[in-house]
C-alpha cells in the first residue's frame, strides 16, 4: 500500500510511521491477558501457528535484530549516526 511514499529525511519517514505506531500501541493496550493465548495466528503455509502474544514477542525481537544489524552497517561504514541505541 505505500509503493508510492517516498521519504527525504528521517524526520518525514518517522513523521509518516508515528499514527501508525501510535494505533499499534493503543490496540495492544486493548488486548486482554486471555486473548494473547486463544488468539491463534495461523502461518501454517511457513510452518507454524502461534499464539498472540508469543507473535507480539517475536515481532518486537524481530525489530530489534534488523536495528542492530543497521547500526553495524553503519558503524562499518563510519557513519555519524545518533546514539540511541549504543
Amino acid at each position: 500500500p505505500y509503493k508510492e511514499v517516498t521519504f527525504s529525511s528521517v524526520e518525514e519517514a518517522l513523521k509518516f510511521a508515528q499514527p501508525y505506531r501510535e494505533k499499534f500501541i493503543e490496540f495492544l493496550g486493548l488486548l486482554h491477558e486471555k486473548q494473547l493465548t486463544e488468539i491463534k495466528i495461523d502461518r501454517s503455509e511457513m510452518g507454524y501457528i502461534r499464539e498472540l502474544g508469543d507473535m507480539l514477542l517475536r515481532v518486537a525481537y524481530h525489530e530489534s535484530v534488523h536495528t542492530g544489524q543497521l547500526l553495524d552497517y553503519l558503524r562499518t561504514a563510519k557513519v555519524k549516526r545518533p546514539i540511541i541505541w549504543d
